[in-house]
Formats: C-alpha cells, structure tokens, sequence
C-alpha cells in the first residue's frame, strides 16, 4: 500500500510545482517503513495534529501535464529526492499506521533511520484530475541506493500501479494492482 499526497498549482497548465508531494509504504517482507521525500519524525510531528497544512515535503516536485482531446488531463513527473527506511519496532502485524509502527524511534530523539539516501521517483497518471474520460491507470515506482550508519548500501526498489476500471473482487486488491517493494544489499 502506497499512500501519496498531491496538489498542485499551475501557471502554465502542462507544468504543475507540487510542494506537498511524499509517498510512504511498508516492506513488510523485510520489516521495514520507507518514507519519501519525507522523514518520518516531520511526517509523523504533522499527522500528530490535527494535520494543518500540506503534508512536510522536502523538495518541491514538478509534474508535467497535457490535456487530451476529451478534456483529461495525463501527468508524470520524475525527480530526485530524499528517501529515508526505518525498521519496524516490532512485528507489526497488522500494520497500525506508519507513525505507530515505529512509535518508540520517534520516542527516542537519538534514534536515527535505518538507512538513507536519494532515490529517483518516477510516476505517471493518465488522468490526473478524474475526468471521468477514460479508465484511470496511475502510479509511482522508486530505485534507489540507501547506506545504513555502518556503511552498507543497499538497493532499494518500489513499485505501485492500478487502473480503476479492471476487476476488483469483494475482497481482495485488483486484479490489475501492481505493488511491490525490495531491499537488497549491494
């Protein structure tokens, strides 16, 4: 699961500067929380609120537009950003949320991520405004190179893509969703 914030402003209306733009999900494979173009202590100081204000981004993203004949609107965007991968405290199963699963490293003013680094976030949208023109296909994938604190690096990926018009069973995801993340050393 991939939780993503936008909103945009433009100008020019096939370029958009989103300053609220952070992506977060479990790797719970590997017991990890990942947080991009966000730290988890900004994020989770914000969500303590009530939330005022745009999600705490790093770095502004720029988000490309063009209108289509019918009036939706296809974006993608692709920039460098923070990304930051702490482990859960414990098992978290079921995952709670992301702030309390690692609730005692936010306790601890010492505790650092696990590891950090860049990672190229890329993503794409078909219909960005929900025009309701055509089938919504979306998503956003990262590759990315994180060092821990003894020097380790490791290879760290993500991805998550869904269309809202293909099967969607009573419960289970969409047949079509695509969601997967690893971490791997280097």
């Amino acid at each position: 699961m991939s939780i993503t914030w936008s909103s945009a402003s433009a100008e020019n209306p096939n370029r958009f500067e989103a300053n609220d733009r952070i992506t977060l999900f479990p790797d719970v494979e590997n017991g990890l929380s990942v947080w991009v173009n966000t730290t988890a202590r900004d994020f989770c100081n914000w969500q303590s609120g009530p939330p005022t204000g745009p999600p705490p981004a790093i770095d502004t993203v720029v988000l490309l537009g063009k209108e289509t004949g019918k009036g939706a609107v296809v974006g993608r965007f692709s920039t460098d950003v923070y990304i930051e991968v702490r482990r859960f405290d414990e098992d978290p199963s079921p995952l709670i949320g992301p702030c309390e699963d690692i609730a005692e490293q936010l306790a601890d003013p010492d505790a650092e991520p696990f590891a950090t680094g860049t990672a190229n976030w890329k993503g794409n949208d078909n219909d960005v405004f929900g025009s309701e023109t055509r089938g919504n296909s979306f998503g956003d994938g990262i590759k990315a190179v994180v060092t821990d604190s003894a020097g380790n690096d490791y290879r760290c990926t993500s991805t998550f893509h869904v269309n809202n018009r293909c099967h969607a069973p009573e419960f289970a995801p969409p047949a079509c969703l695509r969601d997967a993340g690893t971490l791997t050393p280097i």
